[in-house]
């Protein structure tokens, strides 16, 4: 019964290793349900990416992970790290729950502690950290992008708008899903529409050392969208990589701009 707790672990310990993608998954999660295919929505996309200067609002997500919750976080984080072989093959067919409070490094008290924390989250708040200056150029059919500041990590960044699809050094971002919101009870605080696209390359562990310490993996994501409250432009872009289980980049950008 326990079984989906323990995935939940794993998904909520990885992504407090870059705190960030908790509170992302929030704000660009699917408010429509609806799939598309990338020639049915390029004319609001180039509405919404058009070349030029752009002064642009540095949003932040303010953290709401207490002391408690970064310690249980960081003994889930290192009981995966020791036992990640365990994790990878034995954790789908452990039936025993005590083996498994002891190789996520937790009590089954801390265990039900750290999910209901994790469940009963409230919405990520939004704040402003400053402004920047983002220049969109357009050459045929590609769009780049060059940014002051923190908006420079896009400055690998490529948009076809024929394809409208994304490319980060080569890197194609698949479109997931329409993201937005359909009321203020968003980080936004305002009823949004927008597209969600991602890359991810979760590698492999060597069968010579197979445990974390070996893993590689790239994690992408760009979403571009619009606020229906004030028109502004929203555009989201996350890089997480690791490369033998040490993190070798990141970057965050949320941002608003007319």
């Amino acid at each position: 019964m326990y079984f989906s707790g323990v995935l939940y672990v794993i998904r909520h310990t990885m992504k407090f290793i870059a705190l960030v993608l908790v509170s992302l998954a929030f704000i660009t999660a699917p408010g429509y349900g609806q799939s598309a295919e990338g020639q049915e929505f390029g004319d609001d996309l180039k509405d919404w990416l058009k070349p030029g200067e752009h002064k642009v609002e540095l949003m932040s997500i303010k953290s709401t992970i207490t002391p408690r919750e970064m310690e249980l976080s960081n003994k889930v984080r290192k009981a995966m790290e020791k036992n990640a072989a365990w994790v990878r093959d034995s954790l789908a067919t452990v039936t025993d729950s005590t083996i498994i409070y002891e190789k996520f490094g937790l009590t089954k008290a801390e265990f039900d502690e750290y999910l209901l924390a994790s469940e009963t989250k409230s919405t990520p708040e939004l704040v402003k950290t400053g402004d920047e200056t983002l220049v969109i150029k357009r050459k045929k059919n590609t769009l780049t992008f060059t940014g002051t500041g923190r908006l420079s990590l896009l400055d690998s960044l490529k948009f076809n708008i024929v394809l409208n699809e994304p490319i980060y050094n080569g890197k194609e971002l698949d479109f997931n899903n329409k993201a937005g919101a359909e009321d203020n009870n968003n980080p936004f605080k305002s009823p949004w529409s927008g597209y969600h696209y991602s890359y991810v390359d979760l590698g492999e562990m060597t069968s010579e050392h197979p445990d974390a310490s070996t893993m590689s993996a790239t994690n992408i994501t760009f979403d571009i969208g619009r606020l229906k409250n004030n028109g502004k432009k929203i555009l989201m872009f996350m890089l997480l990589k690791t490369v033998n289980g040490k993190m070798a980049r990141s970057g965050t950008v949320i941002c608003l701009f007319e």
